[in-house]
């Protein structure tokens, strides 16, 4: 029994695992002396050890280290997630410039550690936005002790606006600036939309914008490739059942759907679609003005539609 090869093997690695602790213990207490130095370099043995146990132990004694040299703090860093996690979570000992230089190291369970912290400094989330995927970023946007600023938050929808799960956890944030609740309208479930409308408490008007931004995308994306009597056929469903309005038909011809917009306006003026689509050339002023008239488009909404008529048909129009 006194020569089992094993039981060395377990002697060895419980006298590493008590060393890797008294290590990170003197470490920690941050004293400046001529054995530091001889301390770090065996910080740095026990940091490359084979064992995760003995590595472990080493970074949580250094997790509370104000200072650490940088080669070791990286390694800690990007080691596996049981020996990093602690470590990442607490430590002051990464300066923010070292942080910008480390983050891209990094694999995503360790930047969604980092995602959690409060203290993260601007340019460092601006960074974690632009390379985290999906598990830091919603770690990121669930964190309501940090604040995400207006660019930050533009660089998470850019990437992630497919990411349904992911848009309706940053539409739970209470901090939104108003151009995102806006922009992430159309990129959440009903149930979010409902709840993050009511927390920013937007008036009616912003409100049924971005029900009718919403509505808007849900058609454009059912309606793709339909033919123009499809389309038709749709507007004339919407109509009957009350659903069409005009900043529905204003967004979905935004969106480049021109056959709705000649639908809703015949429908609405009591005129052919053939008749309606020679209107919107333009090529007629007072002919464009009585179809306004005739479809009972306000005089706050005429421009608007004059505004994306002349965006959407310009290269077949004359320009007045």
């Amino acid at each position: 029994m006194g020569n089992d090869p094993s039981a060395l093997i377990d002697s060895v690695k419980f006298e590493k695992m008590l060393l890797a602790k008294k290590v990170g213990q003197f470490l920690a207490m941050d004293q400046i002396d001529e054995e530091r130095a001889a301390v770090e370099t065996v910080a740095r043995q026990l940091a490359f050890d084979v064992s995760v146990t003995v590595r472990r132990i080493l970074a949580y004694e250094l997790r509370h280290c104000t200072t650490l040299v940088p080669d070791l703090a990286d390694k800690i860093a990007k080691d596996v997630e049981a020996v990093s996690g602690p470590f990442l979570a607490v430590t002051v000992a990464i300066s923010t410039k070292a942080w910008l230089r480390l983050l891209p190291q990094l694999e995503d369970y360790a930047l969604a550690v980092l995602a959690r912290r409060s203290d993260l400094s601007t340019s460092v989330v601006q960074q974690l936005v632009q390379i985290g995927s999906e598990q830091s970023m919603t770690a990121l946007v669930r964190n309501d002790t940090l604040i995400l600023d207006e660019p930050a938050c533009i660089t998470v929808v850019d990437r992630f606006s497919n990411n349904i799960y992911l848009m309706d956890q940053l539409s739970a944030r209470i901090d939104l600036p108003t151009s995102i609740v806006e922009r992430i309208a159309d990129h959440i479930s009903d149930h979010c939309r409902a709840v993050m409308i009511e927390h920013y408490s937007l008036g009616k008007g912003v409100a049924a914008k971005l029900v009718n931004k919403t509505r808007a995308a849900f058609l454009f994306d059912q309606l793709r490739g339909a033919d123009d009597d499809q389309v038709h056929a749709c507007v004339m469903e919407l109509r009957a059942n009350r659903r069409l309005t005009q900043v529905m038909t204003l967004e979905m011809a935004t969106k480049g759907c021109l056959s709705f917009l000649e639908s809703a306006l015949a429908l609405d003026a009591g005129l052919p679609r053939g008749r309606v689509k020679e209107i919107l050339t333009l090529s007629d002023q007072p002919a464009f003005v009585n179809l306004m008239k005739m479809a009972s488009i306000s005089k706050a909404m005429a421009p608007r539609f004059l505004k994306v008529i002349k965006s959407q048909y310009r290269s077949n129009m004359a320009v007045t």
